[in-house]
């Protein structure tokens, strides 16, 4: 909820959605194509640079970092440690029974790579994501030919993740008023019945929604609302030398 009241209410809210897109997904795509150290750790530099410009503040940015870095985590384990049933050359080993458990150098290496090209990949995301609300994206993707569908499910997708977050936070509210919490095991029950009961009330607000959209004539198609976008030339100049700028050093 925070991050989508961010997304409303940043310093660069005013600025082109087309220039942030060609900012973050060059970005994204320079980050996957040609991931060399230098354009990786440049790419992480300005995308924190451009969240910081948004005034967007620190200590959030870092709580943004919470959920990539533990699939992060988990996804380098098993890049950086490797399990064979024989012994094999290791920075650090060690035997479970006839198992053997350990990480070698070419290991270390290829988890590094894979660290730093996520870690700029998923900053692009993450400007995006704080400086433009999902509502006028998908407006401003609307027009294009064959994405209206995809941005109009993407966008009722993350309408309905507040929705079941409301009503997640509705039942729990109301299980902590009659002590549903009050110990382990009447704990582990409330949560049995809260996870049991978001999805029933979530799909019947969805099928609310359906109703009400059948009853204003819905013909398949949802008008969106995007606020006056300007291009300046002067920006759009600057995001180009910079992407020039990264494939440069990247195929140097």
């Amino acid at each position: 909820l925070s991050l989508d009241h961010l997304a409303y209410d940043n310093a660069l809210n005013h600025i082109s959605i087309g220039e942030k897109l060609l900012l973050g997904g060059g970005s994204l795509i320079l980050a996957l194509v040609l991931p060399t150290p230098a354009v990786l750790i440049a790419i992480l530099v300005v995308m924190h640079a451009v969240l910081l410009i948004a005034r967007i503040p620190p200590g959030y940015i870092l709580r943004l970092w919470i959920a990539p870095a533990t699939f992060l985590a988990v996804g380098l384990a098993g890049v950086a440690v490797s399990v064979a049933a024989a012994p094999f050359p290791a920075v650090a080993a060690v035997s479970v029974g006839p198992v053997h458990i350990g990480v070698t150098p070419a290991g270390l290496a290829a988890a590094a790579g894979l660290l730093l090209r996520s870690l700029a990949a998923v900053s692009c995301l993450l400007m995006l994501a704080a400086t433009t609300p999902a509502a006028h994206l998908a407006a401003w993707l609307a027009p294009v030919p064959g994405l209206r569908p995809v941005s109009e499910i993407a966008l009722l997708t993350y309408r309905f993740i507040f929705v079941f977050l409301a009503a997640a936070a509705q039942i729990h509210t109301a299980q902590q008023s009659r002590l549903g919490y009050a110990g382990p095991r009447r704990s582990l029950r409330s949560l049995a019945l809260l996870a049991a009961n978001v999805g029933r009330k979530t799909l019947l607000t969805a099928r609310g929604l359906g109703i009400a959209l059948a009853a204003r004539n819905y013909q398949g198609r949802l008008t969106h609302s995007c606020p006056p976008q300007t291009v300046s030339p002067a920006r759009l100049c600057s995001i180009c030398a910079l992407l020039a700028g990264l494939t440069a050093v990247g195929l140097m």
